[in-house]
């Protein structure tokens, strides 16, 4: 039905008269425009019924497809108008899908919760090509699961294909979740049920998903250019401005407009923390109605990160249209191909260690759905114990380099044992969060053939006359290719 910018939704709102006939919103690009927006949109389609009672907020686990239209195909006892707000969808994300689904089926069966482990067995088979009901039978196990078995266990697996073949589930059922969703969004919800969609993925406009949403809803692109071209950088600055402004409207607060330049300049384009900072700024000054320039210098500090850090950033995330948009501006701003293969090496050795926590004993409990107050409270503990063993561990290392160093031999300078640890600084435990998450987009497999492959091209910027930025960019693509 519609395609809008985020700039265009607030309109969009205020003009539609029948936005009840439109049976799915799908948001897409920057977390805090999709907030702006989503807020006002579930209060219109809810129209003064309480959101306690008809808005649900799931999961957005590609896994979770099947029970978010059961949900939409209920009718609730209290009748009326239904919205499900299907939130931070991970329905495009590329990387290792195969691990990714390995390690739920793992925290399923460790939690006992052997239903949910069927149902994550089950998509597996069917992503696979293995019939469910054939597992575990007299003519033994697929070698497709082998990597299920590796890490549950050959009893395990058993149990979960003799679930499925007593409850009669068969990998006809375990369709993709987008097909499965496309399915539904075309087949149509119960009159008056929505449902909400937010990702900060883009969604691909060559997918038939994207061509279903387009015919029977509407689809609100969020991105924001990152580049640092002029009409980036505007581009940017509108986004900042609006949030600033929105935010001081809301509190019934005011703010020079020669101030804003000044805290865009301490934050660059992060929205959360433009947003965090004017939060602050209201809380400082109380009663009082201005915010002064004295407030800003007394409250405020520099946060803003260099541009390279938004290449690293969009290659965890395995972004590559962010990614090489990031690249072009760092090479057109001059930056050497030595330094950002620095950076992307460092980035992924942060990688490497997130994922050796989550693998480890220490990461039993992490798993990507999980919110930030949940992680500060079960698992920063378990990264600073294990951030203490791995500064134990490298002590004991480098204690027995010690030894074995002949007396008359130059000394080498000190490692510092804790320079990897992944908690560096636990008063700022958000990094870690953030950082845990992209680990989930690789295998460790993969980040150690990354490492290799950065040092096989550090080793050709040095020692060639071959194209830096060419072999650079080749590698962004690499890093950021899906491999399932």
């Amino acid at each position: 039905m519609t395609e809008l910018l985020h700039s265009q939704f607030a309109g969009f709102l205020e003009k539609e008269r029948t936005l009840g006939a439109n049976p799915v919103f799908i948001f897409h690009g920057e977390p805090a425009l999709m907030e702006q927006c989503v807020g006002p949109l579930i209060e219109r389609l809810l129209n003064g019924a309480p959101s306690d009672l008809h808005c649900e907020v799931m999961e957005g686990l590609a896994d979770h497809v099947p029970d978010l239209l059961a949900c939409l195909n209920t009718y609730d006892l209290t009748g009326g108008t239904k919205v499900v707000w299907f939130k931070e969808a991970r329905l495009f994300d590329t990387g290792s899908h195969l691990q990714q689904r390995i390690d739920r089926i793992r925290e399923a069966v460790e939690e006992d919760d052997v239903a949910q482990a069927a149902k994550g067995f089950l998509n597996l088979c069917g992503r696979l090509g293995v019939e469910a009901v054939d597992v575990g039978d007299t003519a033994g196990f697929p070698s497709q699961i082998v990597p299920l078995i590796e890490t549950v266990g050959e009893d395990a697996v058993s149990a979960l294909a003799a679930y499925c073949r007593a409850q009669g589930w068969s990998v006809a059922a375990a369709n993709d979740p987008l097909q499965t969703l496309s399915q539904a969004i075309n087949k149509g919800f119960p009159a008056g049920h929505h449902l909400v969609i937010t990702t900060s993925s883009r969604v691909p406009k060559n997918r038939k998903f994207y061509k279903i949403v387009q015919e029977k809803g509407v689809i609100i692109d969020c991105h924001v250019p990152l580049g640092e071209r002029r009409a980036d950088k505007m581009a940017q600055e509108t986004v900042l401005r609006q949030i600033m402004e929105d935010q001081l409207q809301r509190h019934g607060k005011r703010m020079p407009p020669a101030l804003f330049p000044k805290i865009i300049e301490l934050t660059g384009f992060d929205p959360p923390t433009v947003r965090d900072h004017i939060q602050k700024l209201i809380d400082y000054i109380g009663d009082r109605a201005d915010i002064s320039e004295t407030d800003v210098n007394s409250l405020l500090r520099r946060t803003r990160s260099d541009p390279i850090f938004a290449l690293t950033n969009a290659v965890a995330d395995r972004n590559v249209v962010s990614a090489l948009s990031c690249l072009n501006a760092l090479m057109e701003g001059g930056f050497h191909p030595l330094q950002i293969l620095s950076a992307l090496a460092n980035q992924v050795r942060k990688l490497l260690v997130a994922k050796d926590f989550i693998s480890s004993a220490h990461g039993r409990k992490w798993h990507r759905a999980m919110g930030y107050p949940q992680f500060q409270k079960s698992i920063l503990p378990a990264v600073q114990a294990y951030d203490a063993d791995m500064a134990e561990a490298a002590a004991g290392w480098q204690g027995i380099a010690r030894t074995t160093e002949s007396a008359g031999a130059k000394k080498r300078p000190k490692k510092k044992p804790m320079e990897l640890a992944l908690a560096s600084n636990p008063g700022n435990a958000y990094p870690v969060f953030q950082t845990l998450l992209k680990a989930e987009n690789f295998t460790m497999g993969e980040l150690m053939q990354i490492i290799t492959r950065l040092s096989d091209i550090d080793l050709k910027l040095k020692s060639s006359n071959q194209d830096g930025a060419l072999l650079v960019k080749h590698m962004v693509m690499t890093i950021c290719s899906a491999t399932s």
